[in-house]
């Protein structure tokens, strides 16, 4: 679900640890891939669990590969978050692609925006306890709980 202004964008951005949250698409010459999901911070890098989408046996074994990785550029290798639907323009794998089976690792794989300000933060928090009553009242229903 794309935000509806450029500001709910930015809160979007912010709460989503700048996109990496979301998810990537890997596209190659316009085409998906495979998937990136589960963002976690490695050092100065982020790791995401791969799943390869591609039908096509020959590139399934070398998205696998080092040397793929190494190339990623000129293989045509875009990133597009599954939530913004915009590609992160300076992203790029680690020269040891693979910390772990099916984990590639990146950097600069993120969506840019202007940095929190003390208004922003207020907002974030506002828009989090939304979230938190809201579920909460789903939970105990529309009336809550009464003690007798």
């Amino acid at each position: 679900m794309k935000p509806n202004t450029a500001y709910e964008r930015r809160l979007s951005l912010w709460e989503t640890n700048y996109g990496r949250d979301c998810g990537w698409h890997i596209e190659r010459n316009g085409a998906v891939i495979a998937k990136l999901t589960d963002s976690r911070y490695e050092d100065i890098w982020e790791s995401y669990r791969m799943e390869v989408t591609t039908d096509d046996p020959i590139l399934r074994d070398r998205l696998h590969t080092k040397e793929f990785w190494a190339q990623a550029e000129a293989e045509g290798v875009r990133w597009r978050n599954l939530q913004f639907d915009e590609l992160a323009e300076f992203a790029f794998p680690g020269l040891s692609p693979f910390p772990e089976p099916e984990r590639l690792i990146m950097r600069g794989l993120y969506l840019p925006t202007d940095p929190l300000r003390l208004y922003d933060k207020i907002m974030l928090a506002i828009r989090r306890w939304q979230r938190n009553h809201a579920t909460n009242k789903k939970m105990h229903g529309s009336c809550g709980t009464r003690d007798s």
